[in-house]
């Protein structure tokens, strides 16, 4: 299916919002992968209306609204909103497996709020923050998906009051899910981490406990901005350790039976003297390898010299009080969020511009397949021609040169042929001339005055 002849549906994806449904198409346009969301016919005016103001957001780390409308030509009629798809690994994912360290969620939570923060002085807020609309890109910056449509699927944008606490609320609450692994409603106070800061404790204590109101200023105020603490975090994430429930499901799906009767505490205590045993054995001497292998500990002993330990002499260090360490100069805040802006705007250009170049066989059909979108001829030639540019050598360079010599090589025989065809005399001869073609001189009949 595709509409407004340009977003080709490919598949349906999981979505954790009713009122509409998301799909990954492709923008035969701009020839790469975008979200399309599916509203229904309750919601499609209301959220096309709120994502028309939306549309002028470019900052990298909100995902961009490309398009959306009504596709009439089908019927029903579709309402749709076409939003780009960010590369990277899903929070959501990660989170179901893995906590994360306060750092890297700090790093997070506080990038997307120093990024809603001018909207929310324009009346725009998302509404629905969670951990399954969060992607960072392979350039470690967190991109926020929804803007706009989330929030009014959900129902959490009544008044502008409500919305603005909604989104600070849902990021404390998404900082909770990445250090700690529950769902806010199931954490308690006790459930954080010791080495969490005192700033970002103290919010998290008072969304808990419901003792004050939260603000965007606030989150901006207790996660500072951390240059470089998100790249690489595809790695940073698989390198964590799992969380025990999830280890444990997964032993007991593998094995069919609980992780506890298959390693208990006797299995892991006779594991640890067996590695033991086995390093011991590995670095001690060949002559005594057998021996340290069947833990005969007095024959290992007896081999082995007796040494006496020698005494050192003490030599008392006179202590030396470490020098004071030179003060840093505090930056200041606009110029961090003008860095931080600036590094994330370099990162989005370096992922637009990363897609590989159009073909000229790609450009050729391009204008045909717009012409005639529901040609499955044109679709699928252009689709093969496409995927022949994405590769790299789409050019068979060694057939192509064959070509050409064969072609070379025949063009001189024919040339060759054509001269030796021809005769070695010219068409005059120098030795009989041909006569003059002009007639001879004839007086006229006038008589001169000589005559006369």
């Amino acid at each position: 299916m595709t509409l407004a002849h340009r977003f080709t549906l490919a598949s349906e994806e999981a979505f954790d919002l009713d009122g509409a449904a998301r799909w990954r198409a492709r923008d035969d346009r701009l020839r790469r992968d975008v979200n399309v969301y599916v509203l229904a016919s309750e919601h499609g005016t209301e959220v096309t209306a709120a994502v028309a103001r939306t549309s002028t957001v470019r900052d990298p780390r909100l995902a961009r609204v490309i398009a959306s409308g009504t596709d009439t030509s089908t019927e029903p009629a579709v309402h749709y909103v076409v939003v780009d798809r960010p590369r990277g690994t899903d929070l959501g994912d990660a989170l179901s497996r893995r906590s994360l360290p306060p750092r890297l969620a700090g790093s997070i939570v506080g990038s997307i709020a120093r990024a809603l923060v001018p909207l929310s002085a324009r009346g725009i807020h998302h509404g629905a923050i969670r951990s399954s609309a969060v992607t960072v890109s392979e350039a470690g910056v967190p991109v926020l998906s929804g803007l706009g449509i989330d929030g009014h699927l959900r129902g959490d944008l009544a008044s502008s009051t409500d919305a603005r606490s909604r989104d600070a609320i849902d990021l404390v609450h998404l900082y909770i899910e990445c250090v700690t692994g529950l769902r806010a409603p199931d954490t308690a106070v006790s459930d954080l981490p010791d080495e969490i800061p005192a700033g970002a404790r103290a919010l998290c204590v008072s969304v808990l406990e419901q003792s004050s109101e939260a603000g965007l200023s606030d989150v901006v105020d207790a996660f500072p901005p951390d240059h470089g603490a998100l790249r690489g975090f595809a790695g940073a994430v698989r390198s964590l350790p799992l969380r025990a429930e999830v280890a444990q499901a997964e032993m007991h799906e593998t094995f069919g039976r609980p992780a506890a009767d298959i390693v208990s505490a006797d299995v892991l205590s006779e594991a640890s003297r067996i590695v033991a045993v086995s390093a011991a054995a590995s670095h001690a001497a060949p002559d005594l390898r057998s021996d340290v292998a069947s833990e005969r500990l007095e024959a290992v002993a007896a081999a082995l010299p007796v040494e006496e330990p020698e005494e050192e002499p003490v030599v008392e260090e006179p202590e030396v009080e470490p020098p004071a360490p030179a003060p840093i100069a505090e930056v200041p805040t606009d110029e961090r969020d003008m860095f931080d802006d600036l590094a994330a705007f370099d990162a989005m250009s370096d992922e637009q511009n990363s897609g590989p170049s159009r073909s000229v066989w790609e450009a050729m059909v391009e204008p045909f397949h717009r012409r005639w979108p529901r040609s499955e001829v044109f679709a699928r030639v252009y689709e093969s021609a496409h995927a022949r540019a994405g590769r790299p050598g789409p050019i068979r360079t060694r057939l192509l040169l064959l070509l050409v010599g064969a072609a070379a090589v025949v063009a001189a025989w024919m040339f060759a042929l054509d001269l030796l065809e021809q005769p070695f005399t010219t068409d005059m001869d120098r030795h009989n001339p041909p006569p003059n073609s002009y007639p001879a001189y004839t007086y006229g009949p006038t008589a001169s005055a000589d005559d006369g």
